[in-house]
């Protein structure tokens, strides 16, 4: 290969490629920051639907914390835990501190969403995942867990608009 051919390759290389992979990689940089900020979004609008940010909150149901977690969440959460080889149990008294409730809540929604994409995820996948929380694994088709996915998806919405971000 000539110098005049090696030169060709690489201004070609410095004028079409390189530009490409540094726009594919804000492009990859933006999404993730884009899903962090829809993933926090989400819980931080169920956290204010279920207790308004009262780490203590109870309700007349047995429901405690930020999230308001019934004992049978705690169980399910603790087999789903033994399930996944995830080396942590979680007490009941643990629904009352915010940062496990927040663990517990994610593996939660892990175990019973494995498929989604939180860099493409809709608003009808946002849904699924807030009435599972509030009514289980099949919530999400239940009529009893539809206003509630209305208060939460309020929130949601105008949380994402005045971040400047649509799904």
């Amino acid at each position: 290969m000539t110098n005049k051919c090696k030169r060709v390759i690489t201004s070609f290389f410095l004028i079409f490629c390189l530009p490409m992979v540094t726009m594919t990689s804000v492009a990859n940089k933006n999404a993730e920051i884009k899903s962090v900020v829809v993933k926090n979004v989400l819980y931080s609008s169920i956290v204010w639907v279920e207790s308004k940010g009262n780490a203590t909150a109870r309700s007349k149901d047995g429901s405690l914390g930020i999230v308001q977690i019934l004992p049978i969440m705690v169980k399910e959460v603790n087999r789903i835990c033994k399930a996944k080889g995830i080396h942590k149990q979680f007490t009941l008294q643990d629904r009352l501190n915010p940062d496990k409730s927040e663990q517990m809540f994610w593996i939660y929604q892990n175990f019973y969403n494995p498929k989604l994409n939180w860099e493409t995820i809709t608003m009808t996948e946002m849904e699924i995942l807030a009435r599972k929380w509030n009514g289980g694994p099949h919530g999400h088709t239940k009529g009893a867990t539809k206003h509630y996915w209305k208060k939460v998806s309020r929130l949601v919405c105008s949380e994402l608009k005045n971040k400047g971000i649509s799904v």
